[in-house]
């Protein structure tokens, strides 16, 4: 793939989603192109998190929370991500998908290129702009949930958003004790 045919994806991607999934479910890259590319997916979300943390302000008089080892975000990034991946084949299945856990990575780390490439853009517009960072990380969400709605419809093949949609709550009940277990501070 050249940065053409990787624009125009980005671009199919967020224009007609099912159309992208099918494209890059079409690719079959080898195992080995799959993980260089999940584990290039989490040092660069790595560096855009360090970014944000050391470019973007903190307000007067509110505490600075504390820097975490990078290794340690590096590592829970790499397990969200693989426990969403796992979650997402493993729902899916149980309502009846068909998707192998090489679709679901492949899509998966598209996806997250895709996020990193918009935390990228906030982060650009947050330095020039502050009070646009919420709104573009909302329009983030919203659009990441709607593209993964459809990646997961095609990977799956089930003909339904709703399916898709199930998959997603279902997945993220799953996930949250773990994400909860892998926080420092957190409540657990």
């Amino acid at each position: 793939m050249n940065p053409a045919s990787i624009v125009e994806l980005g671009v199919l991607t967020l224009t007609n989603p099912s159309q992208a999934a099918r494209r890059l479910l079409d690719l079959r890259p080898g195992r080995e192109v799959l993980w260089l590319a999940f584990f290039l997916a989490v040092v660069l979300n790595g560096l855009v998190q360090l970014g944000i943390d050391q470019l973007i302000p903190v307000p007067e008089g509110e505490p600075v929370p504390p820097t975490q080892p990078i290794a340690l975000n590096l590592l829970r990034s790499a397990g969200a991500m693989m426990l969403s991946v796992a979650a997402f084949l493993f729902v899916g299945r149980m309502l009846g998908g068909r998707a192998t856990f090489d679709d679901i990575l492949t899509l998966t780390v598209w996806l997250q290129f895709l996020q990193i490439a918009a935390l990228l853009i906030t982060l650009i517009i947050t330095i020039a702009l502050p009070f646009l960072m919420l709104m573009f990380l909302l329009a983030t969400a919203l659009i990441s949930l709607y593209v993964t709605l459809h990646f997961l419809n095609e990977a799956h093949q089930f003909g339904s958003l709703a399916k898709s949609f199930g998959v997603i709550v279902l997945s993220a009940l799953i996930a949250v004790p773990f994400v909860l277990a892998l926080t420092p501070g957190g409540p657990v």
